[in-house]
């Protein structure tokens, strides 16, 4: 009965979250603007058990008539010199979750351009990367922004936001538009303004901010998390910042082949930042600047700069980056019936280096996949490493180490219905409830947690607890060995399998008798 009433208390989070439906097509006419955010108490959630979480969660979700997530509404900066490239206001899409202490800001990735020529023809196709002026004015979140807890069980509470690229610079230049150059490239200065607006608008009350981004947005992190959390201290010296870097970890290696560098495309990683680093202004971080003074444009890429960057940095790359093949050229643009030797060899030294560069980081998750950006993909909590998700692992190195929840049944309902904790800023932890003999109670309980702590697996009526891990590298030996991996996009890859026994198998020293049953994961 408790919880019943407690469950009907907390019923306003309904009302809030569904009257009305928030939708990203063009405002009406009438003068009331729904509210994008979402109210919850994290007091009344924690003394809540899990089944009514559960019922209210089904309640929020269905019978409300909350069809989608809640989304985030779009904000334009006060300070209307910081501009996108064209002179447009830059600006940002925010979700708060009252009653959460805990802020995601993510950084929209891209790839870039570097003079006329490339930033014309990138305003022509991606026009939207330039300018505010094609931006709606709500958007919803996937991946760790949703607002699903199906989708992302950890992160579904917390206030979002989602701060799109328009300044095609890697997020940081600090260059005004002039007569020599039609464009503007204000990446890093965007970003100071967007964080002295929200430090303004509750995040000064945060115990947590995640700077998180992918492809562009995940170098943006790596260049500017040192200065955005000295800047966010300068405010509120407790608050915890983090960065969450998800497909920015490019290598400043040898392309397979040399094509005549005339965009992000076409370029090779290293052509094109030297080309960008003439244009943009870069501000980028002195410690690393001060380790490559006659280079100083290798601070763009993550081996090179993350030794000197003193914030907690989770990496998550991809060690067949489909990016960094397409920028090395190892396809040709209509790819021939099959790779050869020396292509193979590429792809397989490709994924060793990208291991080797992640040797001494110590929150990192990499599988074997060909592919790109994840974080914010609706099926990132699918691939598994060792068994854990990159949701888990996430939470992992966030918390600082608290062992996660596991159970048969990988959906999130089940955890919720097994174990009897609240749903607010962590996750549902197991517990005993069976009835215990007072003597020896104590020392049961000290012995159990040694377990815990040596890694061990206990199992009870309630729960499985396993450990927490936040270093994941797969260990498979060639792409798309991982068969927890999203299906690639790329045609390329369908064609890659049919001839994956004749050369791969060849390149690798195995005898393709040995493989016959062998193929890329969901090919």
């Amino acid at each position: 009965m408790p919880s019943l009433i407690l469950l009907l208390g907390t019923f306003q989070m309904c009302v809030v979250a569904a009257t009305p439906s928030v939708s990203p097509s063009p405002p009406s006419t009438t003068p009331s603007t729904p509210s994008p955010d979402v109210t919850y108490s994290s007091s009344r959630l924690h003394e809540l058990g899990s089944r009514s979480q559960h019922l209210l969660r089904h309640i929020m979700m269905h019978s409300c008539g909350v069809k989608e997530t809640s989304n985030m509404k779009k904000k334009l900066l006060r300070n209307t010199d910081v501009t996108c490239n064209d002179g447009s206001p830059a600006g940002y899409f925010i979700r708060r979750a009252r009653g959460s202490q805990k802020w995601i800001v993510f950084l929209e990735g891209g790839w870039y351009c570097f003079d006329h020529v490339s930033c014309s023809e990138r305003s022509r196709v991606m026009p939207e990367y330039m300018s505010s002026r094609y931006w709606t004015k709500f958007r919803s979140g996937s991946g760790i922004l949703s607002w699903d807890p199906e989708e992302n069980p950890y992160y579904f509470h917390s206030n979002v936001v989602y701060v799109p690229y328009c300044s095609s610079d890697s997020w940081s230049g600090t260059r005004n538009k002039t007569s020599a150059m039609d464009f503007s490239f204000m990446g890093s200065l965007i970003l100071d303004e967007v964080f002295d607006e929200l430090l303004k608008k509750g995040m000064k009350q945060a115990k947590t901010v995640i700077l998180a981004g992918t492809s562009a947005g995940g170098t943006g992190v790596l260049i500017n998390i040192d200065r955005i959390a000295d800047l966010i201290h300068s405010k509120e010296p407790s608050i915890e910042v983090k960065g969450l870097v998800d497909a920015g970890w490019f290598l400043d290696n040898e392309p397979f082949k040399v094509k005549t560098c005339r965009d992000a495309f076409t370029c090779s990683p290293v052509a094109g930042i030297q080309r960008g680093y003439q244009v943009w202004s870069p501000k980028l971080p002195e410690a690393c600047t001060a380790q490559h003074p006659t280079e100083v444009w290798r601070c763009f890429f993550g081996h090179r700069v993350f030794p000197t960057i003193k914030s907690p940095v989770y990496v998550i790359q991809n060690l067949y980056d489909a990016a960094q093949i397409k920028v090395s050229s190892v396809f040709e643009e209509r790819p021939k019936t099959e790779l050869s030797a020396d292509q193979w060899r590429y792809l397989l030294s490709l994924g060793e280096e990208v291991k080797q560069s992640l040797q001494n980081v110590t929150a990192v998750f990499a599988p074997a996949c060909v592919s790109h950006e994840i974080l914010i993909q609706p099926e990132w909590h699918t691939v598994r490493i060792q068994g854990t998700s990159l949701p888990e692992s996430i939470y992992c190195w966030e918390t600082s180490g608290t062992k996660m929840p596991s159970c048969q049944n990988s959906s999130i309902e089940s955890v919720l219905l097994k174990n009897d904790t609240p749903l607010a800023d962590a996750p549902p932890k197991g517990t005993n409830k069976r009835k215990k003999k007072k003597k020896g109670k104590k020392n049961k309980k000290n012995n159990r947690n040694r377990k815990l702590d040596r890694g061990s697996v206990t199992r009870n009526s309630r729960s499985v607890v396993k450990r927490c891990q936040r270093r994941l590298i797969d260990e498979c030996p060639w792409p798309h060995c991982n068969c927890s991996c999203p299906k690639c996009r790329w045609e390329t890859m369908t064609e890659v399998n049919n001839f994956f026994l004749k050369t791969l198998a060849t390149v690798m020293g195995i005898d393709p008798a040995k493989m016959a049953s062998s193929k890329l994961c969901g090919y």
